[in-house]
């Protein structure tokens, strides 16, 4: 494909207009050139305002303005982008394509919390204090050193920025993938998750850093937090607040552990998100994925918010999770949405909380995680198979239990072991650097292995005859429908077997129908299928291995190949995949009665990909970008690992709880200026 056609406006089915991506360039490129030119003012003295930012938030979280200050920003930053993201998602389902990163609502907090992780980043190198140097921290000259976290931060923030040009020429190379699952929205979700982990770096690296600071000449009666009105030469006001030292300690302490219940909850909400689609009820995945992913970031977060938040740790994490995770869901009904279930995972942190009780997650992390992630990968699988039987789209079923079972187990061990560790590199409490590198290495062979095998798929052998009954005309006909499947075993203990109408346009939302059984291979809706406008609807399969569709309706899509050309309304499965490689454009009808063959999902729900790409060219791009994911997680683990062997001598959850009760009977904590 020539560069011409690259850069050529490809339209909403193709790349990104030309002009809104040359804004966002220069936006983006014009606010780091601006951040960039302050933090130069700030440590060259010729400005004060990054010194005051920091002095106050560094009063109110109790840790230097280098490690407060970025934080804040990083945290509401992902705020932003979650809630954007769950828009985004929604808004794909219901309407459909956008018209560019500027032409959806959803895209606008998603591409400010990207920068303000960036800017979170960028500021923290800035303000970095080298009176609280640490021999982890990375040289960048002779006189200025800068935190692992903030270098992390910028890492994961970039990785993501990273793929929104590579989302853009991978839309003009192989069409758009409307999908959550594809390489480049991988790289925008890893990003934006990570990124928590570097802001609990830089929390454990601000608890060191308020530790080793010489205590001020301050009376035990400070205050916890302060708030003061700069004027010109003075404050012109100052407010204070929980004074007395006994208070002070206690808050200081209590303060400490919600800082690290929040992160750690919110990054569950992140790594939730990879099953969105599932939340959606239009997952392009075999179901198995739900329980085994869902498993693992329960026992990696919980396990890591025990060992590093002390007592309750699982549960305060999880109480952050469902508050946030449940606000993310009505942000698309509030803008008119489909609603996403929230899955509950309650009782992996349960377990893990129960496996602390006899294993210490300070003294034996891998054996704490390993177990924690056992037990909360085996109940919390059952318990989560009731909660799907109430909330969720589609809901798990007998013929899941036993591959879904043993892959939520394996996974969850995998999970619990590295939020063990990671929870032990956060207190500087690493394991021997053979065991930790083992215990590492083997947790994520293991999650590989167990999802190659999830990976695994087939299509449904059997043929579908549709009996279609209007109960409303043309122009916005709708109708009830009969199937019958052949063979009827084809479907018998299915994972799912459902209706889906998806992307009707402005005020619609999208409809999973779980049909209704009414003889051998026979079902039937249960509500009126759209067969109007952009309203695309088709009859999904799943049964075990074997995952299929077959579609009822897709509309005319001008900017698709073969938008004009006939599609026949019965076909066979020999002839199916040449129709919608050649016409992918071109309407579906759907007469009264018609019988076709499960296809694909991905040639109905993925109809902008391009069908006339060579097979070899999208397998080495997403590998080229499995292999830039791989050094980026690796990145991460050499950081975290890098502040728990070369900080000095280690501390203790408790010791750190002491550290924040300890600066919260004085005043100083030391804003970050240079």
């Amino acid at each position: 494909m020539g560069g011409q056609g690259l850069l050529a406006a490809a339209g909403s089915a193709g790349g990104a207009p030309i002009d809104q991506l040359a804004i966002l360039a220069f936006v983006y490129i014009g606010g780091t050139g601006a951040l960039v030119w302050l933090i130069r003012a700030h440590r060259a003295g010729r400005t004060q305002v990054l010194a005051r930012v920091a002095t106050a938030t560094s009063f109110v979280f109790r840790a230097p303005g280098w490690s407060a200050l970025p934080v804040l920003i990083a945290a509401g930053s992902l705020l932003l982008t979650m809630g954007g993201g769950f828009w985004d998602i929604g808004y794909h389902i219901d309407y459909g394509r956008d018209d560019g990163p500027l032409g959806n609502p959803g895209h606008y907090p998603l591409l400010i919390g990207f920068f303000g992780t960036l800017a979170a980043g960028i500021l923290c190198i800035g303000l970095a204090d080298e009176r609280d140097r640490s021999g982890h921290w990375i040289r960048i000259t002779r006189e200025w050193h800068v935190p692992i976290g903030g270098a992390l931060l910028i890492g994961c923030s970039a990785f993501g920025l990273t793929a929104l040009p590579l989302d853009d020429v991978w839309h003009r190379i192989f069409g758009q993938d409307v999908t959550l699952w594809s390489p480049t929205h991988f790289m925008l979700l890893g990003g934006a998750t990570m990124s928590v982990i570097a802001m609990c770096v830089l929390i454990a690296e601000g608890a060191l850093a308020s530790r080793n600071r010489p205590a001020t000449e301050q009376p035990s009666g400070s205050p916890w937090a302060r708030f003061e009105l700069l004027g010109p030469d003075r404050p012109i006001a100052r407010f204070e607040f929980f004074r007395g030292g006994e208070f002070a300690a206690r808050a200081g302490k209590a303060w400490s552990k919600i800082q690290r219940f929040a992160l750690l909850g919110g990054m569950l909400v992140g790594l939730e998100a990879f099953l969105a689609e599932f939340d959606w009820g239009v997952p392009l995945y075999r179901q198995v994925w739900q329980p085994l992913l869902l498993m693992a970031f329960a026992a990696f977060v919980f396990s890591a918010a025990r060992g590093w938040a002390g007592r309750g740790g699982a549960m305060g994490a999880w109480g952050f999770y469902i508050v946030i995770r449940s606000a993310a869901s009505l942000i698309p009904v509030l803008a008119g949405r489909s609603l996403a279930v929230v899955p509950l995972l309650l009782v992996p942190a349960i377990c893990v909380e129960l496996v602390a009780l006899r294993v210490s997650p300070r003294t034996r992390p891998i054996a704490f995680g390993a177990l924690a992630g056992l037990l909360g990968g085996t109940l919390g699988f059952a318990a989560e198979y009731g909660w799907s039987n109430l909330v969720y789209p589609l809901p798990w079923g007998p013929d899941l239990i036993a591959e879904g079972l043993i892959s939520a187990t394996v996974a969850a061990i995998s999970g619990g072991v590295l939020g063990g560790l990671l929870a032990a590199a956060l207190r500087r409490e690493l394991p021997t650097p053979r065991a930790a590198r083992i215990a590492c290495i083997g947790a994520f062979a293991a999650f590989i292995a167990i999802g190659v095998s999830a990976g695994l798929r087939e299509l449904p052998v059997a043929d579908v005859t549709v009996e279609l009954t209007n109960v409303s005309e043309e122009p916005r006909r709708e109708a009830l429908a009969t199937f019958r499947i052949e063979p009827a075993s084809a479907a018998e203990d299915a994972n799912w077997l459902y209706m889906l109408a998806w992307q009707g346009g402005p005020g619609t939302q999208r409809i999973v129908d779980r049909l209704e059984p009414v003889g051998d291979g026979v079902y039937r809706s249960t509500q009126p299928i759209p067969l109007h406008g952009s309203w695309k609807s088709g009859l999904r399969l799943q049964q075990g291995r074997a995952r299929g569709a077959v579609p009822l309706r897709l509309p005319t899509d001008s900017e698709l190949g073969g938008a004009g050309a006939e599609v026949p309304t019965s076909f066979t499965l020999a002839e199916g995949p040449d129709i919608f490689a050649g016409a992918s454009g071109a309407e579906l009808p759907a007469p009264a009665s018609f019988t076709r063959p499960f296809l694909e999902d991905g040639l109905i729900m993925l109809r902008e990909s391009k069908g006339d790409v060579p097979p070899w060219l999208w397998v080495a791009s997403a590998s080229l970008i499995a292999l830039i994911y791989g050094v980026f997680i690796t990145g991460i683990a050499v950081g975290v690992s890098r502040l728990a062997r070369r900080s000095g001598p280690a501390q203790t959850v408790a010791a750190e709880d002491d550290v924040a009760a300890t600066a919260a009977t004085r005043r100083g904590l030391g804003p970050s200026v240079a």
